[in-house]
Order: structure tokens, then C-alpha cells, then sequence
């Protein structure tokens, strides 16, 4: 018996592969057995890139929709994961029966590819129909796992091609499944760093199509003998044609691209007022907007800041702003108070650069401002700057909490950069009832215990407690250090424990808002 399956498995200087002839003829020479098995490799190592490409890209595709908080990338991860597994299964079975070839998974990993691309409206389809978690995962296995799942196929297919007996199928597999480890490494590290600020995600998707076409021809090359050149790019070129068609900009899009951090986008359009606003947008959350007539604040919430803060900026010396997006609200800060010494803290340095382009701070002079490109919480170990206010406005989504940042330590590091009498002063999004205030409660309980007085402010008092709506947080240690506003004050009991850098459950508590349903106007 092992005798016959030996006979089975021979392939270089024999009659079969796997079952099947081999398409590189009988021939002992080694320099074309090296270039097929590098050949071999090649194709591992590509699918692995691939694989990351797509769920990292894919992550960006859908933020608009869902934010890139936990619920999200835990979505595109585990079906991604789960497509890989599928495919795997799927693949060893077919390899084994010879009757599928590799070329013809690869080309229609390549077709949905594209999905990706066509499908821009099933995020916001699945949202509406399924709610916040399921709508994430239907998404990712509607846009992201048929691709996925085909390349899941790749590596069983070259295991066998690339056994030559029994005796090395497993030194084989190890080498061939390392390839494609490695190619998930390349893929990760290239997506991130550098194709994702440089082109853009539609771009990207069908470059990943047009080299999975690619990969499909050298498959074919390798492991049947032959290849149909022509349908491939015929392929290619209706795979750029959909790109092209579907990343012409909508009308109201002055400016987009991804930067390291965010899928960012300008937008111009007339608000219900009528009067037409400039947004600035980070994964699909309106983080800035000013009105074009006059520069100022659109937001409701950063209006509401410059009333509250008024009087107190009237006799501060300098502010810290965490987290400058299009600077709209320092330089409403500079326009009511020019002596004012303004610092923002901005992680993204091509947000700053579109800021200057398409905004008002692109009217002020270079020096009015300091603005820091840095992690908010690196910057408050390192600085030993003080200033008479520190405000945080971090939320870079309706749906996205950065948990860093509402922690036990991370309030302490705000405190110790306030002047005696200082104030903290924050912009947050959450219900202020119902089961998603639980978020609100515990933030509450956690600055208590930093601060020796908060108080939280209704930007909008007519909008339904139980909606995600603004609330502007005031902290100080004392209540003569807190601002004497007129506007209606929230009753947001502090319950639960404080967060901590080792306990943060901020993804959790968010997901019982999206369980309720936003519910925002």
C-alpha cells in the first residue's frame, strides 16, 4: 500500500502530480524543476499579500458606515478568518480531484475582487436592515469572503503540486504555508504603510483584482501548461473600467484620500439653513464644518464650546486642544481671543495639510498656531507645557470611542498639564438614556475620580435623551474653576467603576448604543 501511494504522488521525474500529468513534461532538468517551484512560491506568497490587502482595505471600505472601532475590524478579521478556513477545506478537496484547475478559483478570486467596488451601498443596506453588529459581519461576508475564500484555495492546490512522495509533503506544506505567511506579513505592513495613503481604496481594489488575473495566468502556466492570455486582460481592462466609473467623486466632494490614519474627504454642500458648509470628513464621521460665507463653526456642539468657554478664555493665557481635525474650533478660539496661546495636538499631519488647503486656518498666518503631530497621550507624558484649558475632542466618529483617551490615566495626564484652576472641557457623543448610557455613566465615575468637580452640558435640549446626541463635559477641581454657562446641564449620574488602561470595556458598553439603535438625527 505505501508503494501505491508513492506511485500516486510522483511528479517532477515521473508521470503524475498529484493524480494528474504533470505540465512541465518529464524532463530531469533541475534549472526548470527550480523555476516551477519558485514559480510555485511566487503564487503563496502573492495570495497571502492579497488576503491582507483585502481585509485591511476592506476595514477602510466600510468605516464610513461602521466606524473603525472594535465591532468593525472584528467583523472583517473573523470573516475573513472563517473564508480562509472555508477555502482551505474546500481547496485540499478539489486539488484532489483534478477537476477544477487553480487558474479558474484564482481568475474568480479576481472577478470578486471588484465586489468591493460596485457594492458601495451595501454597508449602509445592511445597516438599516440588520442593525450595527450583524450589518458589519453581513457586510464583510457580502463584500470581502468570496474573494477570501477562493484564496483560502491557493496553498492546498500547491502542496501538491509541489510533492514529489510522501517522504517530503510535509517539509512541502510547511515551506509553501510559510510563503503565504509571509506574503500576509508583506501585505500588511504595504497596505498600511504605504498603498493605502497613496491610492486610492477603489484603486487598490482593482489593482488586487487585476494581480489576482495575473496570478490566475501563471497558475495556469505552471500547473496545466497553458494559459488564455486574452480573456485575462480582457479582464483586467473591465475590471478598470468598473474602478474608473466607480471612483469618479460625487459633486459635493471637493477633496479626498487616505492618509495613515483615516479615509478622509472634503465635502461642500448647503445645510438645511441653506447656507453652504465645508466638512471635513474621517472615516465617514463629520469631525469639522464651517460655513463658507464666514469660516465659522457649523457644528452645533463646537458653537456651544465658544459660548461656554467665553469668559474663561477671556482670561486664560494659552489652551491645549486634543485633536485639531480641520482646526475649525482653535481658530474660533484666535478669532475671539487673538492674544491667545493655542497648542492642538493632531495625530494626522495630511489632516493638518487639508486643513491649510480647504479650511480657514488656511487664512491665518503659520505661526498663529502650534500645531503638535503626535498621539494625544505621548504628548501629555512628554510636554511640561501648562495651560488655563485642555479640551478633548478625540471622537473621530459617531461611532467610535478611542478608549485611550477616556481612561482613569489618560484624565490624570490632562490634569497635570492645567494650570492652577485650570479647566478640562470635552466633547462626547452618547445617549443620555437607555441602555447605551452606560458609556456616559462610567465616563462621569471616572472623571470623579480624577477631578474634583464635572458637570455635563446639553448641547441640543430638545433632541430625545435616548438619541445619540453632543454633550460637553466641564471638569475642574473645584466648582469655582467651572465656567458659569446658562446652558441646560445634563443629569448624568456617575455608576460603575472607572476605566483604566488594563480595563476599558468601552467597545462593549458602545455596543449595547448599537443594539438600541442611534437613533440620530
Amino acid at each position: 500500500m505505501r508503494a501505491q501511494e508513492q506511485e500516486h504522488v510522483r511528479s517532477a521525474d515521473g508521470e503524475t502530480v498529484g493524480g494528474g500529468r504533470s505540465p512541465v513534461g518529464t524532463t530531469s532538468d533541475g534549472g526548470r524543476r527550480t523555476l516551477r517551484r519558485l514559480g510555485l512560491f511566487v503564487l503563496a506568497f502573492a495570495s497571502g499579500f492579497a488576503v491582507l490587502t483585502i481585509e485591511i482595505a476592506g476595514a477602510r471600505m466600510i468605516a464610513p458606515v461602521f466606524g473603525l472601532s472594535a465591532v468593525p475590524w472584528t467583523a472583517v478579521i473573523g470573516v475573513i478568518l472563517a473564508a480562509l478556513a472555508v477555502g482551505s477545506h474546500l481547496g485540499g478537496r478539489l486539488a484532489d480531484r483534478g477537476t477544477v484547475p487553480l487558474a479558474l478559483i484564482l481568475t474568480l478570486a479576481g472577478v470578486t475582487a471588484v465586489l468591493p467596488v460596485l457594492g458601495g451601498e451595501v454597508p449602509w443596506v445592511a445597516r438599516d436592515v440588520l442593525g450595527f453588529i450583524p450589518g458589519a459581519v453581513a457586510s464583510a461576508v457580502l463584500l470581502f469572503a468570496p474573494s477570501v475564500l477562493c484564496l483560502g484555495a491557493v496553498v492546498p492546490f500547491l502542496v501538491q503540486a509541489d510533492t514529489e512522495s510522501l517522504g517530503t509533503v510535509g517539509r512541502r506544506a510547511g515551506d509553501l504555508s510559510a510563503a503565504a505567511t509571509a506574503g500576509s506579513i508583506a501585505g500588511s505592513f504595504a497596505t498600511g504603510f504605504v498603498l493605502l495613503p497613496l491610492v486610492p481604496l477603489p484603486t487598490l481594489m482593482a489593482v488586487t483584482a487585476v494581480m489576482l488575473f495575473v496570478m490566475a495566468a501563471l497558475a495556469g502556466r505552471l500547473l496545466v501548461g497553458r494559459v488564455s492570455d486574452g480573456s485575462l486582460v480582457m479582464a483586467a481592462l473591465a475590471v478598470g473600467a468598473v474602478t474608473w466609473i466607480s471612483d469618479r467623486p460625487a459633486d459635493s466632494v471637493v477633496h479626498r484620500e487616505q492618509t495613515l490614519y483615516a479615509s478622509v474627504q472634503v465635502t461642500e454642500r448647503p445645510w438645511a439653513d441653506g447656507r453652504r458648509v465645508r466638512e471635513l470628513w474621517q472615516n465617514g464621521g463629520s469631525s469639522s464644518a464651517e460655513y463658507v460665507d464666514d469660516g465659522r463653526p457649523a457644528h452645533p456642539y463646537a458653537t456651544a464650546s465658544l459660548d461656554l468657554l467665553d469668559d474663561v478664555l477671556a482670561r486664560a493665557g494659552s489652551v491645549l486642544v486634543l485633536g485639531g481635525a480641520a482646526l475649525t474650533l482653535p481658530v474660533a478660539f484666535l478669532e475671539r481671543h487673538p492674544d491667545l496661546a493655542v497648542d492642538v495636538v493632531e495625530i494626522d499631519p495630511a489632516v493638518t495639510r487639508i486643513a491649510r488647503t480647504h479650511f480657514a486656518a488656511g487664512k491665518l498666518p503659520p505661526d498663529a498656531m502650534r500645531v503638535v503631530h503626535e498621539d494625544a497621550r505621548v504628548y501629555l507624558r512628554a510636554t511640561d507645557r501648562r495651560y488655563d484649558v485642555v479640551y478633548m475632542d478625540v471622537f473621530d466618529h459617531l461611532l467610535t470611542v478611542p478608549w485611550t483617551m477616556v481612561t482613569r490615566e489618560a484624565f490624570a495626564g490632562m490634569a497635570a498639564r492645567l494650570e492652577p484652576g485650570g479647566l478640562f472641557v470635552a466633547n462626547v457623543l452618547s445617549p443620555l438614556d437607555g441602555p447605551g448610557a452606560a458609556f456616559l455613566r462610567r465616563l462621569r465615575a471616572t472623571l470623579e475620580d480624577v477631578f474634583g468637580e464635572t458637570r455635563f452640558f446639553l448641547v441640543t435640549p430638545e433632541e430625545d435623551r435616548r438619541v445619540t446626541q453632543n454633550v460637553i463635559v466641564v471638569a475642574g477641581a473645584d466648582e469655582a474653576t467651572l465656567p458659569a454657562w446658562s446652558g441646560e446641564k445634563a443629569s448624568v449620574p456617575a455608576r460603575g467603576r472607572a476605566f483604566t488602561d488594563e480595563w476599558a470595556p468601552v467597545e462593549y458598553l458602545q455596543a449595547r448604543v448599537f443594539m438600541q439603535g442611534l437613533g440620530w438625527d
